[in-house]
């Protein structure tokens, strides 16, 4: 049995340890960034202190699947950049293991950002997740489910989200929830990790019905 919540400050470390392990698309990812308590405070955080219609599924007092959502990205940024400069020392002297792994990937997101919707039409976003033994089950549709019912309550007019070509999975889940395909871009960013560059995505879902598409679907081929 597996209910939804509001997802809690006190579960960024089961959140965190969630989204590390399927962050090299969808595959454990302590090879790419090694410290799960850092990824935490970098990546999961902000959006427990400053998100939106955040929420965890949970099984047997367990979670097994969270989306992560923000209405905005400035409130995101105003939460984590005054802790930044104490978690890059931390991270310079050690503190969560050797420090080039970590570094490398975060130059590589500064260098190689994914495509971006319009952020007036599109403001809102989204990071998902289901543990792999719970995927099959439903979950992530719920979970996806229930954050768009959530910011439609809100006002929001549209929100967006970034995936890969090679997440066929969740590009299924997205479409059949009524997101489409606005732009895509081949990059370089995961060539390291994954042996070859990979097709990054942007899909978006309007929230207002009346609302005009801001550009023609694009072909997803």
């Amino acid at each position: 049995m597996v209910h939804l919540r509001p997802a809690r400050a006190e579960d960024l470390p089961a959140i965190a340890r969630l989204s590390h392990r399927t962050l090299l698309l969808g595959r454990e990812g302590s090879g790419v960034f090694p410290s799960p308590e850092l990824w935490g405070e970098l990546f999961v955080a902000p959006y427990l202190r400053r998100g939106c219609c955040c929420l965890v599924a949970e099984a047997e007092g367990q979670v097994v699947g969270y989306i992560l959502g923000a209405c905005a990205d400035l409130a995101l940024a105003l939460d984590l950049l005054p802790r930044l400069p104490l978690l890059l020392l931390r991270l310079l002297l050690g503190a969560y293991g050797p420090p080039l792994p970590h570094l490398r990937y975060l130059l590589r997101l500064l260098l190689y950002p994914s495509p971006r919707a319009q952020r007036a039409r599109y403001p809102a976003h989204l990071h998902i997740a289901v543990d792999p033994k719970a995927q099959g089950q439903g979950v992530g549709k719920v979970l996806l489910g229930a954050f768009l019912e959530c910011l439609k309550a809100r006002g929001v007019p549209g929100v967006q989200l970034s995936t890969t070509r090679a997440n066929a999975a969740a590009r299924k889940l997205y479409r059949a929830l009524g997101f489409r395909l606005y732009a895509k871009r081949a990059s370089p960013f995961w060539a390291p990790y994954w042996g070859h560059p990979v097709v990054h995505e942007v899909w978006v879902r309007d929230l207002d019905n009346g609302a005009r598409l801001s550009c023609p679907p694009l072909k997803d081929e």
